[in-house]
């Protein structure tokens, strides 16, 4: 069975970080369209905390060609490709 630290290091916040430079969203814009505090982000960035499901959910919400799937997992682009 899998312990904390190697689900730790399953999802990593560098990817929040890269998907929001893919939007050129600074994280200071994240927390205040969202209502939360810089840190929380930047505690997930550096992989000291995860976000909770209501926070990911919020993010999709506000930017909907973020891919959260990339967000989570750091598979595929950060941004999702758009239908023409």
């Amino acid at each position: 069975m899998a312990g904390r630290k190697q689900k730790k290091n399953d999802i990593q916040g560098k990817w929040l970080k890269e998907a929001l430079a893919k939007q050129d969203v600074t994280v200071y814009r994240l927390a205040k369209e969202l209502g939360y505090s810089r840190e929380k982000f930047y505690r997930h960035i550096h992989n000291k905390t995860y976000l909770s499901s209501e926070s990911l959910a919020e993010i999709a919400r506000k930017f909907p060609s973020m891919n959260m799937r990339f967000v989570l997992t750091g598979e595929g682009g950060a941004v999702l490709e758009t239908k023409s």
